[in-house]
């Protein structure tokens, strides 16, 4: 079994021999002399499993261990000594030491040792991977449906094939930004590892930071245990971080760092952490905006957008609407006790290709859902879409060459977004991926103050 193994003995004969021993069983072996070289090691290493020897030159094993399980509570710890007794043995497990072994050792039995610990850390590791993705999966909406326009998959396949690449997804709300970022993923060699996702606009700067790199005990006010950060759960893997256009701009001089450099600090802590995980993003706002206005670094920005993805909206991506529509459908109709609807009228399938879809595919998702909801019969009729839906303007549907000036489309797209958000500036502006004061510069343009 592959994994990170450090070896911690004094003596340089047991470590070149050990080292040779597990190197030739696929593992990356790491070796250190003292106590001190020990501790350094694995907090900047995620390692797996340390042979430690309680008799070294600078301090006592057993400080040892209690100090690398301070800073890497998920590494499994053996400890190896020629002069044991029982009191000491207590302390060791005390200690959380995970075996305690005499010398001359079997290395059979090591090895047989360190292979169940090395699985021991890797489900330990899962669980809080597991645990972070909690709320994050409970607010995916529904199974991959990767449904892109041709270059937009190219550039997708592209850019898995390129693992170390750096991807910056932009588009607006709900065009599918993260199911494209999952493909990526899902596509390239860390397809195994885990993939991690935060959305930067949920939280605080400072909860943020502390979600993103981790923290050390009593780093801040509320750091009453140590946590491992998103960029370490991701080792391995990649690390998708929606609207990166609301990072703070400390955390935004942190995340090049990283970038560049390839490893970090936790919070609090002083030893540097090498982490190998490809970074997505995704963002409605126009970073080069952020760039000018000095709210985003150009630095930053330029390190992401190596090899961009725009993701258009569904109103220019007519051809997939119904496609997407009866990829709900099937998922919906699964899920639903008793339903035995097997498509869509006419009527609905023209009513769908016709409207303007501000809310893009979310809302196309939410509309399926509710006409699932509300269908008795075999098929979904107009009558099952929403009012707003079967009653948008004629000029706001998308299948008429009368009115297609762009201020045209423009004013009555914005009118449309206003009145989907009940007048809220705030929120349309979101929607629309504009700033606030663009949209009210706009809504003065064309008249739609009332």
């Amino acid at each position: 079994m592959s994994g990170k193994l450090l070896i911690v003995d004094d003596e340089e004969s047991i470590r070149a021999n050990l080292k040779r021993y597990f190197s030739r069983r696929s593992m990356e072996v790491l070796t250190a002399s003292t106590g001190g070289e020990a501790v350094r090691t694995c907090a900047s290493s995620m390692v797996d499993v340390v042979l430690l020897d309680l008799r070294l030159p600078d301090v006592d094993g057993l400080a040892v261990l209690g100090q690398i399980k301070a800073v890497s509570p998920q590494t499994g710890v053996i400890l190896i000594t020629a002069h044991g007794d029982v009191d000491t043995a207590v302390k060791a497990m005390q200690l959380k030491a995970d075996n305690f072994l005499l010398k001359p050792v079997d290395l059979k039995a090591v090895e047989v040792l360190v292979n169940k610990l090395l699985e021991t850390s890797r489900a330990q590791t899962e669980i809080l991977y597991l645990k972070a993705k909690v709320s994050s999966l409970s607010r995916f909406a529904g199974p991959l449906k990767p449904r892109f326009p041709t270059h937009v998959s190219e550039t997708i396949h592209a850019l898995a094939s390129s693992p170390t690449t750096s991807v910056l997804i932009q588009g607006e709300t709900g065009t599918g930004k993260g199911v494209a970022a999952r493909l990526i993923h899902e596509l390239s060699d860390r397809a195994t590892k885990p993939f991690v996702d935060i959305n930067c606009a949920t939280l605080t700067p400072e909860f943020l930071e502390s979600e993103l790199f981790g923290h050390e005990k009593g780093a801040f006010t509320d750091a009453k245990e140590f946590k491992r950060g998103m960029l370490e759960l991701a080792h391995g893997g990649s690390l998708f971080l929606d609207e990166i256009g609301e990072l703070a701009s400390s955390v935004q001089a942190k995340l090049l760092h990283v970038l560049e450099e390839k490893n970090f600090r936790r919070l609090g802590a002083t030893a540097s952490i090498h982490v190998d995980a490809r970074l997505i993003t995704a963002t409605n706002s126009d970073l080069e905006r952020g760039v000018k206005a000095g709210t985003f670094r150009k630095d930053l920005f330029y390190r992401l957008n190596v090899m961009p993805i725009v993701v258009p909206p569904l109103r220019q991506r007519r051809e997939e609407i119904l496609p997407l529509a009866k990829d709900f459908l099937e998922e919906f109709v699964s899920a639903a006790a008793r339903k035995r609807i097997r498509g869509l009228t006419p009527e609905a399938e023209t009513a769908l290709q016709t409207y303007g879809w501000p809310g893009n595919i979310r809302e196309l998702r939410n509309v399926m859902e509710r006409a699932v909801l509300l269908c008795a019969g075999d098929l979904i009729d107009v009558e099952h879409l929403p009012a707003s839906l079967i009653q948008t303007p004629r000029a706001m549907r998308f299948d008429s060459e009368e009115n297609l000036s762009m201020d045209f489309v423009e004013s009555n797209h914005i009118r449309r977004v206003l009145q989907l958000c009940e007048g809220s500036r705030s929120q349309a502006a979101r929607l629309l991926g504009i700033h606030r004061s663009t949209l009210l510069q706009k809504i003065a343009k064309y008249g739609l103050e009332g």
